[in-house]
């Protein structure tokens, strides 16, 4: 893509605003517009960064990153004010997502499953969405597209950003398994009557797993409660679940929740995806290596930056 310079987007702006005039508080912007520099412009010339893009998403697995701004792709309402994601910082973020996300999916479900699985467009947002207080860094529409946010505060050298980066992929992935194949219906009945689905943040995370929900946000619905129980555990480890779960689950009948939510899930990865969730037979799970995963990334990255 060719750089623009300061001097002819200055011309350009000012040509437009000589041929509308002054713009009145009753002038709509149309979100579409193509606004030179942002990437958007038709007939782009292709960067190292599409080439790169192509030759380890398109070619392998048929998927399209879209980090060049389009409003109708990137913007749910036009009340969010999002910003385009920087090119530096998208090869570095694909090659962690690829590392942490893909090649754990691969090892215990094979290629396939993830050519087949997976989302065939993955598209790129700067920054975040902010959504009932909180910092939304995804979601999924239906199988077809994951739109990732906040792509401009990734750190590869932090455990904790990755973690938080993959939480939401998983977590939205996970509703892309379980809208292709539906998961037990007996599942919603071990916390039949305790859902919040409009008053789930008055609760803490806490409060929710004496409750026997492994996160506030489960509590919303069996839908979340179900892919937040794969997410969460793949994410942040069984050792977390042990510990910080079900140690502050503390009476038995969420403990007997949690526990039974955990057997759900591992049977239905194994049964519907054959995905290992936990080691068996010698053989490492997918919750091992995504924590693996994680840990190479940030050894890599910590030695690159000293």
């Amino acid at each position: 893509m060719k750089t623009i310079r300061h001097s002819f987007l200055f011309l350009w702006i000012a040509a437009a605003a000589l041929a509308g005039g002054a713009c009145s508080e009753d002038d709509k912007v149309d979100p579409n517009i193509d606004i030179p520099g942002l990437g958007g412009e038709t007939g782009a010339v292709q960067t190292a960064t599409d080439r790169w893009l192509y030759e380890n998403y398109v070619v392998p697995y048929n998927i399209e990153v879209q980090y060049r701004w389009d409003a109708s792709d990137m913007q749910s309402s036009p009340e969010k004010q999002l910003t385009p994601v920087e090119e530096s910082f998208v090869v570095p973020f694909m090659q962690v997502m690829h590392a942490v996300w893909f090649n754990p999916y691969e090892q215990t479900a094979g290629e396939n499953f993830v050519r087949e699985v997976t989302p065939k467009k993955v598209v790129l947002v700067g920054s975040p969405e902010y959504e009932f207080g909180s910092i939304k860094l995804g979601q999924a529409e239906g199988g077809r597209k994951i739109l990732l946010l906040n792509v401009n505060g990734f750190d590869p050298s932090s455990a904790a950003n990755i973690k938080r980066f993959l939480h939401t992929i998983e977590h939205e992935f996970a509703h892309i398994m379980h809208q292709t194949v539906l998961f037990d219906k007996t599942y919603e009945t071990i916390s039949a009557g305790l859902y919040s689905p409009t008053n789930w943040t008055s609760f803490s995370d806490q409060d929710a797993r004496g409750m026997g929900f492994i996160t506030n946000y489960a509590m919303s619905g069996k839908d979340e409660d179900f892919v937040e129980m794969i997410s969460m555990i793949m994410v942040y480890g069984r050792e977390w679940f042990e510990n910080t779960v079900i140690g502050e689950a503390r009476n038995a009948t969420a403990v007997a929740a949690l526990r039974k939510k955990e057997a759900m899930v591992v049977e239905y990865l194994k049964s519907v995806w054959d995905i290992r969730f936990y080691d068996e037979g010698g053989r490492k799970g997918i919750v091992t290596l995504v924590q693996e995963a994680i840990d190479q990334v940030v050894k890599e990255n910590t030695v690159n930056n000293d």
